[in-house]
């Protein structure tokens, strides 16, 4: 004799409870409110390295537009410009024309407001710098150097 088992109403369908619904919920919740101010961390730190990669690239592009125009090339540094919604930026001109300018990230700033850098017609810089970029959000700091004698541009970014 075989018995027959009535479902109960509400139990015979296939799918996730309620409780399982909210459970799930609950820890996708903890795992992000543990993970993403360490992803905000990484990302503000990244922009930074890519600022400052940025900028070598942009002052060796600078260096070299100076030898092949045969004219002096100059590199200006603003902390808070209009045209980049108040945050920092660099402009690389060649006399009165702009050649390229680069907003820096939101959360990136300069370390210190660095001053104008010029090449005149052999590649020569008028004087060395550091210019150093930062994260606002951790203040990892990354720099960039151009030697006074040489020219040669390096960064500590690799």
């Amino acid at each position: 004799m075989s018995r027959t088992r009535k479902a109960t109403p509400g139990h015979d369908e296939a799918g996730f409870s309620y409780l399982e619904t909210i459970v799930v919920f609950v820890l996708v919740g903890i795992v992000l409110t543990i993970g993403l101010p360490s992803y905000r961390r990484y990302t503000s730190n990244q922009r930074a390295l890519i600022a400052a990669r940025t900028l070598a690239s942009d002052l060796r592009v600078a260096q070299q537009e100076a030898v092949t125009r045969r004219a002096d090339v100059t590199v200006s540094f603003v902390a808070a410009d209009a045209d980049c919604g108040n945050g920092p930026s660099y402009a690389v001109a060649d006399g009165v024309t702009t050649l390229k300018r680069y907003c820096l990230p939101q959360d990136v700033t300069w370390a210190s407001s660095p001053s104008p850098l010029a090449w005149d017609p052999t590649g020569t810089p008028g004087a060395g710098a550091t210019l150093t970029v930062r994260s606002a959000l951790t203040g990892r700091t990354h720099n960039v150097w151009v030697a006074a004698q040489t020219g040669a541009i390096t960064d500590d970014t690799r």
